[in-house]
């Protein structure tokens, strides 16, 4: 199925506040039964091999330097760097493990970009300029803002909705989510994963279980859910530092994983293709211009190209194509809107001060 792109809209205001963006919430449907492992992809733990800094060409005294730095943030839980496929060095602070899983927040959202690649590839009908409501007819009515009526998958991929959104500190929607008896209904702004399982019709865990966390060997170890037993699909994906490691390795690999393409190659290239045209120079700390692709972020760093999963507080995924590089993070997301810029910059920092220097 080839990939249609929707029309671009010029230069919407959609940075207006970049610390804040990453958390806006996609909705996973999750129906009775879910997360019980297919039979047809049985789960097998992806096994890392390991390699020293100077046979992966790096200088063993600067990275050491980002380990050092980072245990000395006090937010930091995880560190981890892989080269040419094999883990380089890693480390764990606050009593966080290798083995343990972390909420991974808006990281979330990359691991659903490739779902819904799944979902597009694999001859259920879906398409990009599909309506949204054409899958939630019970939540159509008179009541509702008739631009809702022309919001298409694709936007919802490329969170071009032009809806309202926790920007610029109005968290008062996101705490309305929590508070409020039916998660999709009161957000039919965010069904993604909805449209995942109407079209599927599996729960879009077990979906996603069968058709690209098992194949990778990933497990998720919890998700949260709201009183309807639905599960947020854009956030709050628990794994470990290794397996966000592993999903960064896959893209990296244009899909494949272990020899074998689990992600069509087209969707891919499809999802790392800018929604945005921002006007550069611009940037986040030692992140320089920057655009938003499909539930992933395009931008630079010391000038090398970037791809990352961006989660609040300082959870990535970050992805350096050129340099065959990958560096994971993670650190303590229970914080206030105004800590995260000061820890999400500072893992900016060790990237660009340390670990890509150490590269010789």
């Amino acid at each position: 199925m080839d990939v249609r792109m929707i029309p671009k809209t010029t230069k919407e205001p959609f940075l207006r506040n970049l610390a804040r963006l990453p958390i806006v919430i996609l909705i996973f449907i999750l129906l009775p039964g879910c997360g019980e492992e297919s039979g047809n992809n049985p789960y097998v733990p992806y096994v890392w091999e390991m390699t020293t800094p100077l046979k992966a060409g790096m200088d063993p005294q600067i990275l050491d330097s980002a380990f050092t730095a980072a245990s000395q943030k006090g937010y930091v839980d995880g560190l981890l760097v892989v080269k040419s496929g094999k883990i380089v060095a890693e480390q764990y602070y606050n009593d966080f493990t290798r083995d343990q899983p972390h909420n991974i927040m808006s990281v979330s959202k990359s691991m659903l970009s490739a779902i819904t690649g799944m979902a597009f590839y694999g001859n259920y009908g879906l398409e990009l300029e599909d309506r949204m409501l054409d899958y939630f007819p019970e939540y159509d009515s008179d009541e509702l803002d008739p631009r809702k009526d022309q919001i298409t998958i694709g936007h919802l991929l490329t969170m071009r909705m032009g809806i309202e959104d926790e920007s610029a500190g109005n968290y008062g929607i996101y705490a309305g989510l929590y508070n409020s008896a039916n998660w999709i209904k009161s957000t039919i702004e965010y069904p993604l994963s909805g449209v995942i399982t109407k079209a599927t019709g599996q729960s879009t865990l077990e979906f996603a279980e069968e058709n690209l966390f098992d194949p990778m060997g990933i497990d998720i170890d919890s998700w949260e859910q709201d009183p309807q037993g639905i599960y947020f699909g854009g956030n709050s994906m628990h794994v470990t530092p290794r397996e966000m490691a592993v999903f960064g390795l896959l893209y990296l690999q244009h899909g494949v994983l272990k020899g074998k393409q689990i992600v069509p190659e087209e969707w891919v290239e499809h999802s790392l293709q800018p929604s945005t045209d921002l006007s550069h120079p611009n940037s986040w700390g030692t992140w320089k211009n920057y655009n938003y692709a499909s539930l992933w972020w395009l931008g630079q760093f010391n000038g090398h190209d970037s791809f990352m999963g961006y989660g609040y507080g300082g959870q990535f995924v970050i992805v350096f194509p050129g340099l065959d590089l990958i560096v994971v993070s993670t650190c303590n997301n229970n914080v206030p809107p105004e800590a995260t810029n000061e820890q999400e910059w500072a893992i900016f920092e060790l990237v660009t001060r340390y670990i890509l220097p150490s590269l010789s």
